[in-house]
């Protein structure tokens, strides 16, 4: 990318007149409605302008404006940028207030519609006002290039009349097997041989490999009518895809990334000539990401929608919300989380800014159900969708594909772009959302592939009909005490690697993980003690201020090894991602979740063995496990390293030779599960409310495409759906005389069978309900309440019954009875209780917390039959799992630490965080649970403000702290305690100075972090003024007269 200022012009830009000042009286409305978040401003600094100084600024902008053929040169030529100089005169330096704040209003002030013109796609607008708030970045030239309001018109209108040619030209696309575009071996220095390392024992430092660019290609071979040609200005053939360059510059700046791949181009371009779904396959690292990102802009900036990104993990979601909000900053759009307990349904609704909706999946599904019941769709631009081969998980599968087809039933102007690196059936894919596919074997980075059984390695070559060639052996000289403990050698492959490189070892286990962790301490070589001392006392005692540190840990780090998997706490495994990142750590034993979306490269792969748990591999966890060999800007190479017995020689081959896995629909699967879920979700939002229309719905699901594949019928389970439904009073006959929730119901449907109403008996109280095409349906009440949580139906059962008796004997001495009902009631599958911890914790209660015990039947004559082993009959087993895992979560909301509960329970400190996430998100959907039933009214109350405080459990001046993503309380306490109390103080902070008060913070964390407080300020600024405007919707303030 050619540096935006080469060769080119200085032009003096002067500042718009035309922003509106702000009114005492709409201060003042603002500081009511939240005195907290304005406590930095000075009511009378800087936040009204006098007529003087507005005067001031006319006559400024009178004398510098810019000479018209410099505009003309810049709309002929994008990538003939300028560098632009700020000239302010005295009177704006002294009107522009210093507090946060105020530069926030400035902002806001700033872009204002009258400034913007949202009709311009190639005009990033008042970019000169993110300066005040990212000093710490200076490199940016920020290209405010289209001053011209008139001109960027003219640009907007081609660009739309280019876009109708196209999609006119340009009906389907549908790329596939582009073929291998690995690299050659003429990129690499040496030749095959000299180039891997495998047969020796001396390391080689990174600087060796050459590291590979990303190469942007501006081809001029996508074909284009001539009518398009003719009518498309030439501004808009070389901009940035249809975006400004400023955004160009900006991912080189923030991303790092300077050019990009060919297929990316390639697929861009093709991308913005076509509204239709799209889907794209390529192996892990091969960039799908930012393409999707660069669409994603393209919504916002261009066509002024929102956009929703569908990631699957909260983890993933918090990474990313985290690394966006510096880009999100600079280009004037909002991000929102909605992962774990963050997300509010529906959104606000926004009237100067877009947004960034950042979600898991299913709160993906709750934001689209609320958009859908409130008529906002129309909102929404975009739909991203990663790891779209989830579509087969089941569970997690059937809520999504729940959700993709609600959105294809219900909206055809929402574009739908999903990406995955390994989904085997994608045509069926495609048909289910009527997709364009594009499909690639790129890799940035070669990688060679390796099996290894004891000393024997192979080097895999599909394309030879052995599979396995080239058979080398190596002991590495080990003892025979060291190949004893080490009979697969895993010592002697590290050794050729580390420290200069990095090494990734999955396990089958998480047991496996500690243990090879503890192994390698004692067969690799003691010289790594004396690598990067400093740094990995650094990240042990981060690891300590956190909540504790684990003795494996601490024994292990000290030789630059790690263990990561799920039981590790969330700051655990940053803090072990982090470090590895910048090489403090130079191997990771893990498990098969670390190669599931984590950017997390290394130059060798090892899989211990060709296990995950005790189910064989099959082929894409395979491919996801060894695509984290060899990333971007890790070098030249990257080598996998499958080690197996004897005895799995031919399943690995089966193995390698095997095609992708297909993403089965599993909406049928659990009794109809997902198909209940599905078609109650379309009564509730009144997408499809009759047979006929229900019918037509479930057709838009992937299961009718692979009904026949699968062996089921989707129009008969669909009937039998409706019926369960309305035999077990979940939905109704619209109608007044309507029997409900009565099981004594026969359903009859003519279009079944002729002879039905032959074969029926009548029988004495017994109702027979026949329902046609037309019937229509509605939710009954609990129905209604299960579906607002979202409750699945089970759970909706258990939850009414569980409160009717909690209004009878609620006892409030004690959080403890209010901590039970929100206790999830699939969190006992993730515990299990041991009988001695139960009868000790039981022992301990208060009087008033074993009232609480008591009355759901867990006496002290009980908890001695639990410390045996033994259930008492008069107790239901759920009722006394549940209550353990209540006791767990009282002693989280009493402050005590993560690491001492978890080693008091004896449960991983991992699962013990996660239950909070498990236990706040299921408090919320209590609370929506009653507020649909006016009988629980008083829980709905008393429970509103759990869902908060347990997503924290940190003192109360922590909780501000923490609603920074990926800032959990050990991370809070430091801020707080080198006194970074407020979003405020972070975001007006030095970055230098968070750095050296805080230990083991990378430079790249601590911008996020500042940017994402920045961010959080900026969106809830907005929160305030679009409330404003809805207070204040259709009436005139300055006509409201006080009265005294």
């Amino acid at each position: 990318m050619e540096a935006l200022n080469d060769g080119k012009e200085n032009r003096l830009i002067s500042l718009n007149n035309n922003g509106r000042s702000k009114s005492p009286c709409a201060i003042e409305s603002l500081l009511l409605l939240d005195n907290t978040l304005l406590c930095n401003i000075e009511p009378d600094n800087g936040l009204y302008v006098s007529v003087d100084t507005r005067q001031s600024f006319q006559e400024h902008n009178e004398t510098a404006q810019v000479s018209k053929e410099s505009l003309q040169s810049v709309a002929t030529n994008a990538t003939a940028s300028s560098k632009i100089s700020f000239s302010v005169s005295p009177n704006v330096n002294e009107w522009q207030d210093k507090t946060l704040m105020n530069q926030i209003f400035a902002q806001f002030d700033s872009q204002n519609e009258e400034e913007i013109n949202s009709e311009s796609c190639n005009n990033i607008s008042n970019y000169d006002i993110f300066d005040t708030f990212y000093k710490e970045d200076t490199r940016f030239d920020l290209n405010n290039v289209n001053q011209n309001v008139e001109k960027a018109d003219q640009l907007h209108k081609n660009v739309l009349h280019q876009d109708k040619l196209m999609d006119a030209s340009y009906p389907y696309l549908h790329i596939t097997n582009f073929g291998d575009d690995t690299l050659k071996d003429n990129d690499f220095k040496k030749d095959d041989k000299d180039s891997s390392p495998i047969l020796k024992t001396k390391s080689r430092s990174l600087n060796e490999c050459k590291s590979l660019k990303k190469k942007l290609r501006f081809s001029n071979d996508v074909l284009i009518p001539k009518e398009a040609k003719n009518e498309t200005n030439s501004t808009n053939c070389s901009s940035f895809y249809g975006l400004s360059d400023t955004v160009k510059k900006l991912i080189q700046e923030v991303k790092g990334i300077c050019e990009l791949y060919q297929w990316q181009d390639e697929l861009l371009k093709l991308a913005i000539k076509t509204k239709k779904n799209l889907i794209y396959a390529l192996p892990t690292s091969g960039g799908k990401t930012l393409v999707a990102e660069i669409l994603m802009f393209r919504e916002i900036i261009c066509n002024k929608k929102n956009a929703i990104f569908i990631l699957p993990y909260v983890a993933l979601v918090q990474e990313k919300v985290q690394s966006m909000a510096i880009l999100a900053l600079k280009l004037g759009f909002l991000i929102e989380e909605y992962a774990s307990t963050k997300g509010r349904y529906p959104p606000i609704k926004r009237r100067r800014k877009n947004s960034l909706y950042i979600c898991t999946i299913e709160k993906a599904l709750g934001l689209v159900n609320s958009l859908i019941e409130t008529k906002r769709l129309t909102e929404i631009g975009i739909i991203v969708v990663d790891e779209l081969h989830l579509l087969g998980e089941s569970g997690r599968g059937a809520t999504l594909e729940g959700l993709l087809t609600k959105i294809m039933f219900f909206s055809d102007i929402i574009r739908l772009i999903g990406m995955s690196a390994t989904i085997g059936n994608l045509k069926e894919i495609a048909q289910f959302l009527n997709a364009d596919t594009y499909s690639q074997n790129f890799r940035p980075v070669k990688i060679t592939e390796y099996v290894k059984c004891e000393n024997d390695m192979w080097v895999i070559n599909l394309n030879n009909e052995e599979l396995l060639i080239d058979m080398s052996t190596n002991d590495y000289k080990y003892s025979d005490d060291v190949a004893i403990l080490d009979p697969d050698r895993i010592g002697g492959l590290i050794m050729e690697v580390v420290p200069n490189d990095s090494c990734l070892i999955f396990c089958s286990s998480r047991k496996n993980c500690e243990n090879l962790a503890l192994l390698l301490t004692k067969i690799l070589s003691k010289d790594l003690y004396n690598y990067k001392v400093n740094e990995k006392m650094s990240l042990l005692n981060a690891l300590k201020t956190e909540e504790g540190l684990c003795s494996i840990l601490q024994k292990t780090i000290k030789l630059g090894i790690a263990y990561h998997h799920s039981g590790l706490t969330s700051e655990e495994r940053r803090l072990i991602e982090d470090a590895f990142r910048e090489s403090t750590l130079c191997v990771i034993c893990c498990t098969s979740t670390l190669a599931a979306g984590i950017n997390l490269p290394a130059r060798r792969v090892i899989l211990r063995s060709p296990y995950v748990g005790n189910q064989f591999l099959n082929l894409s966890r395979y491919k996801q496990m060894i695509g984290r060999a060899g990333r971007a800007g890790m070098g030249v190479l990257g080598e996998s390293i499958l080690i197996c017995k004897k005895s799995e020689i031919s399943k690995v081959k089966d193995l390698l030779t095997s095609q992708m896995d297909d993403s089965l629909s599993s909406l049928y699967i659990e009794n109809n599960k997902g198909l209940n879920n599905l078609i109650l979700s379309a009564i509730q939002l009144n997408i499809a409310s009759t047979r006929s229309e229900l019918h037509k719905l479930t057709t838009a699901t992937l299961l009718s495409i692979q009904q026949n594949r699968i062996g089921v019928n989707l129009k008969t389970i669909t009937d039998e759906t409706i019926t369960a439904l309305l035999k077990c009073g979940i939905i109704k006959v619209k109608s007044k005389d309507s029997n409900t929730g009565n099981p004594n119901v026969t359903v009859v449907i003519p279009s079944q069978t002729s002879t039905c109403k032959k074969n029926l008996s009548i029988k004495k109280g017994v109702k027979t309900v026949t329902f046609t095409s037309e019937t229509e349906f509605q939710l009954c009440d609990l129905g209604q309440a299960a579906m607002k949580g979202p409750i699945d139906l089970k759970t909706a059962y258990t939850l009414y019954e569980d409160l009717k008796t909690a209004q009878k004997h609620l006892i409030l001495i004690d959080n403890l009875h209010l901590l039970y009902l929100v206790t999830p009631y699939d969190s006992i599958s993730q515990i299990t209780p041991i009988g001695s911890i139960y009868y000790d914790v039981i022992m301990e209660l208060t009087e008033s917390q074993m009232q609480v015990a008591r009355l759901l039947g867990i006496t002290e004559a009980a908890a001695n039959k639990i410390r045996d082993g033994i259930i008492p009959k008069f107790i239901e087993k759920r009722v006394v799992h549940r209550f353990y895992v209540t006791l767990i979560v009282h002693e989280l909301w009493n402050h005590h630490t993560v690491y001492s509960v978890a080693e008091k329970y004896q449960v991983n400190r991992g699962i013990i965080q996660s239950l909070l996430n498990t236990v706040s998100m299921f408090a919320s959907s209590v609370v929506r649970f009653c507020q649909e039933l006016p009988e629980f009214w008083a829980f709905t109350e008393m429970l509103n403000t759990f869902s908060k405080k347990l997503s924290y459990c940190c003192p109360l001046e922590l909780e501000k702290l923490m609603e920074l993503p990926s800032v959990k309380i050990g991370r809070a306490r430091q801020l707080y305690k080198a006194g970074y109390k407020t979003l405020q103080s972070i975001a007006k902070a030095d970055s230098k100075e968070i750095k050296k008060n805080i230990p083991y913070l990378s430079n790249k964390i601590v911008t996020q972090i500042i940017a994402a407080a920045k961010l959080l300020i900026l969106q809830r600024a907005e929160d305030l003024k679009d409330e404003r405007e809805d207070i204040l919707d259709g009436i005139d303030i300055s006509q409201i007269e006080i009265g005294m």
